[in-house]
């Protein structure tokens, strides 16, 4: 046989096969079409199952965009939360800002008005309020300056005081600013600084010795025989030697002993002024 005659008989078989699908796609249509119109309960029920189908399909297809949308809403949410965390941050830390200036501004507030209770309580000494501009910190409680100078009239013979009374001595002087020397520092007892002590009607007179800041007390020294001191007296500046002001207030003796020398007797005051100043003094002298 031939190759053109088996093309020939494959081609005839292909057609014949063709026509036949068509034929019997075309008689299953019907058949499908006729048992649907003839038995409605089937067509119903072949209904209902694609309906189940579709529902399935649908789900299944409308599971990533639901896990998307809801991702997305959560990262909205996230955002918005940030945001709202933030702002209020921002505005507590404004809130905690506003408040410090309240306190300071109290405190100052407070550090003026003792200062100028105390201005107007003391005659006859030349007085200048002062504001301090550096303290180091490694001396803070040692010394600190002060925006006064010798074109402000300060001399170095000035007691300086804080809310209460005297915290120190004007040490070295320059043009527009000054040294101040505290009362608790270390070699204070060089300046030999006198204070009197008002007990049972008598004045009794003691050199300041240092201080001591296990007790927060300042040590005076008073030489010759012993006096009895009542505990609560109190002590104030003399107005001897180089600082002539007088009666300004030191603080209150709250013990008395025998020196450690055997050559008098050692007093120990609490000190009325707030050691720990934060802006303002006052300066007393002459």
């Amino acid at each position: 046989m031939s190759s053109q005659t088996i093309f020939y008989i494959l081609k005839v078989l292909s057609m014949f096969l063709n026509r036949f699908f068509k034929i019997f796609s075309f008689v299953f249509v019907l058949t499908v079409s006729g048992i649907l119109f003839l038995f409605p309960s089937v067509r119903t029920s072949i209904v209902l199952k694609s309906s189940d189908i579709l529902a399935i399909v649908d789900k299944a297809v409308s599971v990533p965009f639901v896990v998307v949308e809801s991702k997305a809403k959560d990262l909205k949410n996230l955002s918005e939360l940030n945001d709202e965390n933030r702002s209020l941050k921002s505005r507590l830390y404004q809130k905690d800002i506003d408040q410090s200036k309240l306190n300071r501004l109290e405190s100052e507030n407070r550090e003026l008005k003792d200062l100028m209770s105390i201005k107007n309580s003391v005659s006859g000494s030349k007085q200048v309020v002062s504001e301090i501009i550096d303290r180091n910190y490694g001396s803070w409680d040692q010394e600190f300056v002060i925006d006064k100078g010798s074109s402000d009239g300060i001399s170095d013979s000035m007691f300086v005081l804080s809310s209460g009374g005297v915290i120190g001595v004007v040490e070295s002087i320059e043009k527009n600013s000054s040294k101040v020397k505290l009362l608790v520092e270390d070699t204070i007892s060089s300046q030999h600084l006198t204070f009197k002590i008002e007990s049972q009607g008598q004045s009794i007179f003691a050199l300041l010795n240092g201080y001591d800041e296990k007790t927060g007390e300042f040590r005076l020294l008073q030489i010759g025989d012993p006096v009895e001191i009542k505990k609560g007296s109190l002590v104030s500046t003399s107005g001897l030697g180089k600082y002539k002001s007088s009666d300004l207030p030191l603080g209150t003796v709250t013990s008395t002993q025998k020196a450690s020398d055997q050559l008098g007797q050692e007093i120990r005051v609490k000190p009325k002024a707030n050691l720990d100043v934060n802006r303002y003094v006052l300066l007393i002298g002459e």
